[in-house]
């Protein structure tokens, strides 16, 4: 959730300060704006509040924790706009169904993901594929200087990259590992990818490629999908992401040199492929 005030000058609203009950990432920068606690709602002069949960089922409960535990006026909880709520329920949906086909399909082979952050999407694999190795790839330190480089010529705002760049050096090993169900099937895999898969010889029955940059994500489809098994799925985050352009040009490059099928997964952002 953020704490946003209306614009009189421009549509819709200005962002003043983003809310989170993460202590590691309070007095960060995301995006131009401090991260603060929930504590330090009345320091702002703000018209709204608007709710931000990955679960839209969230959210009439943190409406009532603002209104009865920081004493927020109702009226100036904004629960209309829903932003990313649905675009992620809809890629976890995808996720849940992908997994009970595997499943269901006996695909054999482990499961990883590229780009692990702070484990948000990584919990829901380890869960769903509760029996599986899952490998989580991630350098941990945020994004490489010379891939942020070669971002730069495909149009990519310097601006924007430099604030998700600040904002993924807010993550570790074992706040990662804190959050998944089944923390021994995990093998984190820390560094600068590919050089990371070195003595990796495994075949995948799920992949999640969440690289954010043209580079990393067109060696991920390199390496993963030809060890995806046959019925196995891989999914790439950020395809239809215009801040990040280099994620769709180097999935179409690779679709024109491997001819893959890709389909949207409805989150607004993400596409899905099957190795058939």
């Amino acid at each position: 959730m953020f704490v946003a005030e209306q614009n009189k000058k421009s549509f819709p609203l200005e962002i003043l300060a983003f809310i989170n009950t993460d202590e590691r990432l309070h007095n960060s920068i995301w995006f131009g704006k401090p991260v603060v606690s929930q504590n330090e709602i009345s320091k702002f002069d703000y018209d709204q509040i608007i709710i931000y949960t990955e679960n839209i089922r969230f959210i009439e409960n943190i409406k009532e924790e603002l209104v009865i535990k920081y004493g927020i006026q109702e009226d100036r909880i904004n629960t209309q706009l829903v932003f990313c709520q649905l675009k992620f329920e809809a890629r976890h949906i995808a996720l849940k169904q992908a997994a009970s086909i595997i499943e269901e399909n006996n695909v054999e082979g482990a499961v990883a993901e590229a780009g692990v952050f702070l484990g948000e999407f990584a919990q829901y694999i380890n869960r769903y594929f509760f029996n599986k190795k899952l490998y989580l790839f991630d350098t941990f330190e945020s994004f490489n200087k010379n891939d942020m480089k070669k971002e730069l010529k495909f149009g990519t705002n310097e601006e924007i990259l430099q604030a998700y760049q600040v904002n993924f050096l807010k993550t570790d090993v074992d706040f990662v590992l804190s959050r998944m169900p089944n923390p021994g099937n995990c093998i984190i895999r820390k560094g600068y990818f590919p050089k990371t898969v070195k003595a990796l010889e495994k075949k995948f029955a799920f992949v999640s490629l969440d690289m954010d940059l043209y580079q990393p994500i067109l060696e991920g489809l390199k390496y993963f999908y030809p060890r995806l098994e046959r019925g196995g799925y891989l999914f790439v985050h950020d395809f239809f992401n215009d801040g990040l352009p280099g994620v769709k040009k180097a999935v179409l490059e690779y679709q024109k040199e491997k001819g893959i099928v890709y389909m949207p997964l409805g989150d607004g952002l993400s596409i899905g492929i099957v190795k058939v």
